[in-house]
């Protein structure tokens, strides 16, 4: 077994010091620094539900510009989305052409 070398002279008397503020430090400084890491983890999940919003805003801000500016993107959706047609205007649904061509 290795020969265990005593502390030097003059730190000798600072050992039991060294030992005693560090028990100190981890009692008073223990509470604070769970708190503290118990923070940052919360930070880090507001920053990533703040990029997944901001990702969301940005995506229906593109939206709505292409809803004030793209008038056949509109009217393409309003004859998909409640089902009309201009007048005089045959529409054949596309699920009664898909029938149509199973029994054939």
């Amino acid at each position: 077994m290795a020969k265990r070398t005593a502390w030097p002279v003059g730190l000798r008397s600072y050992g039991p010091w060294i030992i005693g503020v560090s028990v100190v430090a981890v009692v008073v400084l223990g509470p604070g620094l769970v708190n503290l890491l118990s923070l940052s983890w919360q930070e880090r999940a507001l920053d990533r539900k703040l990029r997944r919003l901001q990702e969301a805003h940005d995506e229906l801000a593109r939206e709505h510009e292409r809803l004030k500016s793209d008038a056949v993107y509109v009217e393409g959706l309003i004859r998909s989305t409640f089902k009309l047609a201009k007048p005089d205007e045959l529409v054949i649904p596309s699920e009664s052409l898909n029938s149509d061509e199973k029994t054939h």
